[in-house]
């Protein structure tokens, strides 16, 4: 009778382990999926990008590709909004933004202030949100779906960061294109996360540890002196304070892109201000 109500209780017991494993399975999976559908729609929304195939698979050389970003719609949701953040053929493609606070603030808020696993992709608090630091860190999550940060230790790997050599960051004021000249696993501790430096020197030694730490060949020229963005996620396993970071040197700013007139029109306006000016 004992090992009858004991086989039972067990069996009880592991029926009720089962099905909370699994509600909490669902409801991580349904918040991913809320994380995913939301960021989905802001690319739809606020992003117009080009054909980036066509842009990075034409014999053609490169030019720049014309992101458009609505800003003024992104910012109406949320003022603490500050760019977009984009790499090729990866799932990187989320709008940027920087609490006035704190790093916790977006760990689980998404950019519009919706409390979910997935957080946002952040600038430190401390940065200058114009990208004028020495060096800019920005983080995201190493989610387990893949997405926002995740794509980051794939940049270890040389055949990877060959055909993902930069990414980009666009801003109200134009967009910034970042060359990679490092990526590495490291501290959360590290002076890698160091934002100024007091002195050159100090900022020499910065540089030559990025270099030395890379687990690639960037072959990207750069200098101590050069501006740089530090994506950084976090690293699976035991050691909670293990970092996987790219490094890129800022390389050149886009303008807004403002569409022009055709030549006739473009002199009929010159013209009609000029006789406005005399009235």
């Amino acid at each position: 009778m004992n090992k009858k109500w004991l086989k039972n209780g067990l069996t009880l017991l592991f029926l009720a382990i089962f099905l909370y494993a699994g509600g909490n399975l669902f409801l991580i999976w349904q918040e991913y999926r809320q994380g995913d559908n939301l960021y989905q729609t802001a690319q739809t929304e606020f992003l117009t990008a080009p054909d980036m195939d066509a842009e990075f698979e034409s014999d053609e050389p490169m030019i720049w590709p014309t992101f458009l970003i609505d800003f003024d719609s992104l910012q109406a949701i949320n003022r603490e909004v500050k760019g977009w953040i984009w790499i090729y053929d990866t799932v990187v493609n989320y709008p940027l933004v920087q609490s006035g606070q704190n790093n916790d603030a977006y760990l689980h808020k998404t950019y519009d202030g919706t409390s979910n696993s997935s957080g946002s992709i952040f600038m430190d608090y401390r940065n200058a949100s114009d990208f004028s630091d020495a060096n800019t860190i920005i983080y995201g999550h190493n989610m387990k779906n893949g997405k926002m940060f995740a794509v980051l230790k794939k940049f270890g790997n040389q055949d990877f960061y060959d055909s993902h050599r930069e990414f980009y960051i666009m801003t109200p004021e134009g967009n910034r294109r970042y060359e990679i000249i490092a990526a590495f696993q490291t501290d959360a501790l590290s002076n890698i996360y160091d934002r100024n430096f007091s002195s050159t020197e100090k900022r020499q030694a910065w540089f030559q540890k990025v270099l030395r730490s890379s687990a690639i060949l960037a072959g990207v020229e750069a200098s101590a002196e050069d501006s740089f963005v530090t994506l950084s996620t976090c690293v699976s396993g035991n050691d909670y304070r293990a970092r996987f970071v790219v490094i890129g040197r800022f390389a050149e700013l886009e303008p807004i892109y403002e569409e022009t007139l055709p030549a006739e029109e473009a002199g009929k306006t010159e013209f009609q201000n000029e006789m406005n000016g005399q009235n």
